[in-house]
């Protein structure tokens, strides 16, 4: 029995030495989505505090460390307990629970002062929460820390807030200070996702700094320069400020921006071997190849009713989001080359060695390869652009009628001629024939585009001479694109050399081209035929309303009969004379009256006077007077 107790109580004092694991979590990354997905896409914060409170109930029933429901019995999570990274979760949506309770009882509160009150013990809950998490990671041994400066920043956001709203403008001035500091350093040292998120959250901090300094009476905050210099003046001035940051954090932080950079030295770009000695070009670089890898994670299909085309132009708008990280990445590369160049030039006017000239070639293969890339993508995000507006004019709706807008089209394809012409003008572009040919397929590729566009722009006006001419010009155009690429392929094909090497991708590139033209000379073809049919259809109908309307002179035209006596007409024709109409047309004629044939059946005549009268005697007349007494008239 004595040795089974003995084993039991060392197996105890094992659990006890076992190691504790190692934490992380990215509280920004978290919260975010977080609040994305349960409500506050649409400022529902009542539907993201109930899931934040159903969120710390799974966590603690997780954990096994419920309070109870009928007996409440507080338990508490210490750093002795802690042994999974739920236990932090319970204090971040603890947090999060409050704030977002906070922001619900604020969008009431304009009507109701009494919910101001229950507002502020919120925003302390959320505060205390936030500092109790922060404390906890700062005294256990194993995290990350990354995540301590991360838990530090969204500590300092939220007392920020509630200071804010107790108007401390200049306590809330220090606290929002410090978490700008923290997430913009977090943004030097992270993926580009985690840059995209700081720089998100230093944009919503910045309107609070803005204010507490206009409350302070503190001028010249209207620009992020002037915003970034007051701050980093206040950390100076503020014994918060100076040691709010521990020195090995800031040593990990800048170990991790200068680790990839201090390795990466040189890059191959068109047969030529390129080195980098800027350190800052190098971190734009890398951060740029991030950027496109997670640009290449997007992928997009063709829409076909109203469901989809929300889907799509999410995916597309995220995707446009990934490519303004990759167009900042190599535009401040571009800066710093630009920089590197100016004092090259500096240097080289004042004293020359035999190395030098080397040195400017290198400095003008680097400018040129990164303005190269930040232009190619810049093309490459117009054609996502054209592209969403083809799919949303195609299938409109209610929500996508504003990028129904097919003459932006003509417009993005003239910022592609700008583009490509910007190209054309870099350092050693034109002594590299490959890539000039390849810059003129497309140019005669985009200019062919834009004629289409351009054409199916008239065809909705029916202007249909203007469509065909552009469909000329256009068919013209991708021909001269065909026969390059023909050209360059056959020379290929026959090992006939030309200056410079082609290589794998740009023979890819060429194949991909010359599919794409002829989809284009397909497209065009179809429109021609169909706005030819179109045009000989109008004819015909023109030559039919022509007749009608010639017929309908001939019967308005008077029959020479109707006018013998006039001769100053000029209506007669030799070949048709129209003598007299035949048949002839119908006529009215006179007729009796209907009165007298009715009338005439009731007239009673005098036939015996008629007689006397025929006969030339009158009747004699009778005397008159009483009886005739005085006898007759003779």
């Amino acid at each position: 029995m004595g040795d089974i107790e003995d084993s039991e109580v060392i197996n105890s004092e094992v659990e006890e030495v076992i190691e504790k694991p190692f934490l992380s979590m990215n509280v920004l990354e978290i919260i975010t989505e977080e609040r994305n997905m349960h409500g506050l896409r649409h400022q529902d914060y009542q539907r993201y505090r109930r899931y934040c409170t159903q969120k710390i109930h799974n966590l603690r029933k997780f954990l096994k460390l419920t309070q109870g429901k009928k007996r409440y019995q507080k338990k508490e999570i210490t750093v002795d307990i802690i042994n999974n990274i739920k236990h932090l979760y319970v204090f971040l949506f603890s947090a999060e629970r409050a704030w977002s309770y906070a922001m619900q009882l604020k969008t009431e509160s304009i009507d109701e002062p009494r919910k101001h009150y229950h507002l502020m013990k919120r925003l302390k809950k959320a505060a205390f929460y936030a500092n109790q998490l922060e404390d906890i990671c700062k005294n256990y041994e194993k995290i990350d820390e990354k995540t301590i400066l991360d838990v530090q920043g969204y500590a300092a956001l939220m007392t920020g807030y509630k200071l804010f709203e107790e108007q401390d403008w200049q306590a809330a001035f220090e606290k929002f200070a410090i978490a700008r500091t923290i997430y913009e350093k977090l943004a030097a040292a992270g993926d580009p996702q985690q840059e995209a998120l700081c720089h998100s959250t230093i944009d919503s901090i910045d309107p609070n700094i803005r204010y507490c300094a206009y409350n302070l009476k503190i001028k010249n905050t209207s620009g992020e320069d002037d915003i970034a210099a007051l701050v980093e003046m206040k950390l100076k001035s503020s014994a918060t400020g100076a040691n709010f940051l521990d020195d090995k954090i800031e040593a990990l932080l800048q170990k991790k921006i200068h680790e990839k950079a201090s390795q990466f030295t040189s890059i191959t770009w068109r047969n030529h071997n390129i080195d980098i000695k800027n350190a800052k070009i190098a971190e734009n670089i890398l951060k740029a190849n991030d950027a496109i890898d997670d640009l290449e994670k997007v992928e997009i299909v063709d829409a076909k009713n109203e469901k989809e085309i929300n889907e799509f132009n999410e995916k597309v708008d995220n995707k446009l989001n990934r490519f303004g990280n990759v167009l900042e990445a190599y535009h401040d590369g571009q800066r710093q080359a630009e920089k590197e160049l100016l004092e090259d030039r500096l240097a080289t006017d004042k004293v020359t060695s035999s190395k030098s000239e080397e040195k400017t070639n290198n400095l003008k293969y680097l400018f040129s390869y990164i303005s190269y890339q930040r232009l190619m993508y810049t093309l490459k995000r117009n054609l996502l652009l054209i592209k969403q507006i083809e799919v949303n004019t195609a299938n409109p709706t209610k929500d996508n009628a504003k990028l129904c807008k097919p003459e932006n089209v003509v417009k993005l394809y003239d910022t592609i001629q700008q583009v490509i012409n910007e190209v054309k003008e870099l350092p050693f572009i034109d002594t590299d024939v490959s890539l000039s040919a390849l810059l003129s397929i497309k140019t005669w590729y985009y200019k062919a585009c834009r004629c289409l566009s351009c054409a199916k722009l008239y065809v909705d006006d029916a202007k249909i001479p203007e469509s065909l001419a552009l469909l000329l010009r256009a068919n013209s155009y991708v021909s001269n694109s065909k026969l390059e690429i023909d050209t360059i392929l056959r020379k290929i094909s026959g090992k006939k050399a030309i200056s410079t090497e082609i290589s794998e991708e740009d023979i890819q590139e060429l194949e991909d081209f010359k599919k794409k033209c002829e989809e284009v000379s397909s497209k065009i073809q179809k429109l021609r035929i169909e706005q030819k049919a179109r045009y000989c259809l109008s004819n015909a109908e023109e030559e039919n309303s022509s007749t009608k309307d010639l017929s309908k002179k001939e019967e308005k035209r008077k029959v020479l009969i109707t006018h013998m006596d006039d001769y100053g007409t000029n209506e007669f024709d030799k070949n048709d004379p129209r003598l007299i109409d035949f048949p002839p047309n119908f006529e009215p004629i006179p007729c009796k009256p209907l009165f007298f044939d009715i009338a005439s059946n009731k007239i009673d005549y005098s036939m015996d006077r008629l007689h006397l009268r025929a006969s030339g005697k009158t009747q004699e007349k009778k005397g008159w007077g009483l009886f005739s007494m005085w006898g007759k008239k003779k």
